[in-house]
């Protein structure tokens, strides 16, 4: 059998035509080489899951402030210690994602368009505050209030979340449009309108601190308040044309493409959160049809999917304890990454990696003789369900819209390093599609693909 190295796959690229046929990546993500390894990339599992905290209640948001993480779930705000251990600190009534903010000693809360101050080890409604608001963010000493449905925000007193002078309002006024949500990045405030951004700073005035930044205006509007997030010294946000950007200054720089874009057209729900994991920095965007992360070290998309669900279970993220702590939107739970953990707290993980499609130059039929998977072989467990762990192979001959039956390979026992996952009278095909899937809890990484097509 004679193989060649067929086109890897290392993002998902599946677009609205399967016949044009793009790879597909779900639960894995792929890792440029340094220059000197076998190939160019290599394909690795997202690390498992395991509890850090049962909170008894959907989390709704996340937040670090200090070395303390705070979490609102249910209709509580808690704090959760680097121990696992929750103490409710108060009430937060309401439904949905909250959006949360600090100044150090005290936390802002919006929660259903209403905003909450944690302060003094007490949650409290702001006299003063209007009475809806969307959204929060923190800028120089001051908690910045959007109002609802509204081109208005307001200030709370200096270094005093909780005492707010109702003349201290302004407004957002370089577009007749309402605000979506507000960021602070690099001391600018940035006023996300549902058609424009408007970027304003601290200019130091005595009767109203904050002031526009001259011409720093973006005709670029915002989608979801939710899907606003810092990372990697810059803003990403889904823009009102349903396009993903990173501000780079005051541009805002297209990062999604046509099959992310295509992805996400139907969704109805956007938010977002960041990680970083072994070097990698993700944009993990939340939709109500689906999860996608990207992967900022290579500019790379790939798909995220929780057992028997449409998305990842995950729904928050925050950098805290030395780890970062995962809050699951659709149960209870708080969890860790562990690298050497291949479940979410003891459910299946599913690897898929389907990859670009193989024909020849002239369109002709081909044979396939064979078609090897390199792999992380050897790695089986000593009993139990990966102890001969395998990988399963389909493929498909019509762009997608049908697959062949499952055909299984092992990928080696605990030791069995040298295990090669070959498939061999693959028939004919004119053009075709592998894919590959792993649930066996075990390690998983690909190395490239073979085949034997003439």
């Amino acid at each position: 059998m004679v193989l060649t190295k067929t086109k890897p796959a290392i993002q998902s690229s599946v677009g609205r035509y399967g016949h044009w046929g793009g790879a597909g990546l779900v639960n894995c993500f792929a890792e440029r080489g340094d220059g000197d390894q076998r190939d160019l990339f290599m394909v690795m599992a997202i690390p498992g899951l395991v509890e850090f905290c049962d909170l008894g209640a959907t989390p709704r948001g996340t937040h670090r402030m200090g070395d303390t993480l705070y979490v609102v779930a249910g209709n509580a705000l808690y704090s959760v210690s680097s121990a696992g251990v929750a103490t409710s600190l108060g009430s937060i009534p309401g439904t949905g994602r909250v959006k949360m903010a600090d100044n150090g000693t005290e936390i802002g809360i919006v929660s259903s368009n209403v905003g909450y101050v944690y302060s003094g080890g007490v949650v409290t409604t702001p006299a003063n505050l209007p009475a809806a608001v969307s959204d929060v963010a923190y800028s120089d000493g001051y908690m910045l209030w959007t109002v609802a449905d509204s081109d208005q925000f307001v200030i709370s007193s200096l270094n005093d979340a909780v005492t707010h002078d109702p003349l201290d309002i302004a407004t957002v006024e370089g577009s007749p449009d309402s605000l979506v949500g507000v960021m602070v990045d690099h001391r600018e405030v940035q006023f996300y309108g549902k058609r424009s951004i408007e970027i304003w700073y601290n200019s130091g005035a005595s009767d109203f601190p904050f002031e526009r930044q001259g011409n720093a205006f973006i005709e670029r509007g915002c989608l979801a308040r939710d899907a606003i997030v810092k990372m990697d010294n810059s803003v990403y946000f889904i823009g009102d044309d349903r396009i993903i950007y990173r501000l780079d200054g005051y541009s805002p720089i297209r990062v999604s493409t046509h099959a992310i874009e295509t992805a996400i057209e139907d969704a109805t729900d956007f938010w977002a959160f960041t990680h970083t994991q072994g070097g990698h920095k993700f944009y993990v965007l939340c939709t109500d049809v689906g999860t996608h992360a990207l992967d900022v070290s290579t500019g790379l998309w790939a798909e995220r999917k929780s057992d028997a669900m449409a998305n990842w279970r995950v729904g928050f993220a925050e950098s805290v304890y030395g780890t970062t702590v995962f809050a699951d939107h659709t149960g209870t739970k708080l969890y860790t990454p562990d690298p050497d953990i291949f479940t979410e707290d003891g459910d299946t993980i599913s690897m898929e990696i389907t990859l670009p499609t193989v024909e020849s130059q002239d369109r002709r039929r081909l044979t396939c003789y064979g078609f090897e998977y390199l792999c992380e072989a050897g790695s089986g467990l000593n009993s139990g369900q990966g102890s001969d762990p395998q990988a399963m192979l389909t493929y498909s001959d019509d762009g997608g819209h049908t697959w062949s039956n499952e055909m299984w390979r092992t990928m080696g026992g605990i030791g069995q390093y040298r295990t090669r996952a070959i498939w061999r009278r693959l028939g004919q095909f004119r053009q075709r599609q592998f894919k590959i899937v792993m649930t066996d809890p075990v390690r998983r990484a690909s190395y490239g693909y073979l085949v034997d097509a003439r």
